[in-house]
Formats: C-alpha cells, sequence, structure tokens
C-alpha cells in the first residue's frame, strides 16, 4: 500500500505524542516511578554477608563449636545411662 494515496487527515488541535497536561504526571505514573526506584535501590545493596565476613565466620564455627559439645555431652549421657 502506498501512504501517498492514503487519505490523510491533519489537525493542528490534536497532537497524539503530546500529553494531556504535561505539567502532572499521574498517580499511577509516580508510584511506579517510586517502586523503580526502591528495587534499583535495592537490587543495588550489599549483603550483610558481604559486609562483615570475618563476624560471620567466627558465629558459624561458635555456632558450630556449641552443636558439638552438646553432642558430645549427650553422647556421654547416653553411653553412660545405656549400661
Amino acid at each position: 500500500m502506498s501512504t501517498r494515496l492514503a487519505p490523510q487527515r491533519r489537525s493542528d488541535d490534536t497532537d497524539p505524542l503530546r500529553l494531556p497536561s504535561p505539567d502532572r504526571v499521574s498517580l499511577v505514573d509516580r508510584v511506579a516511578m517510586h517502586l523503580a526506584v526502591r528495587l534499583l535501590l535495592w537490587s543495588t545493596r550489599t549483603p550483610r554477608l558481604t559486609d562483615d565476613r570475618a563476624r560471620h565466620a567466627d558465629a558459624y564455627r561458635r555456632q558450630e563449636d556449641a552443636a558439638e559439645r552438646e553432642r558430645a555431652f549427650l553422647r556421654g549421657v547416653i553411653l553412660a545411662y545405656g549400661r
């Protein structure tokens, strides 16, 4: 189809690219922009584990040591009363 032969309507008062009110942004657009900024900030955060690896490694070791001591104690109790 040739666009030269298509009927052309020209109206200066209606521009399809112009917003109805360029000074105001709708509530939905403002909420969407706010959400987008929050998601960008959230996605670029540094996880707590990368902030202080030594502190987390120490806490994990202490937790594992405590669990091992508890297992050893319970094993001793079971062996002592199992006879």
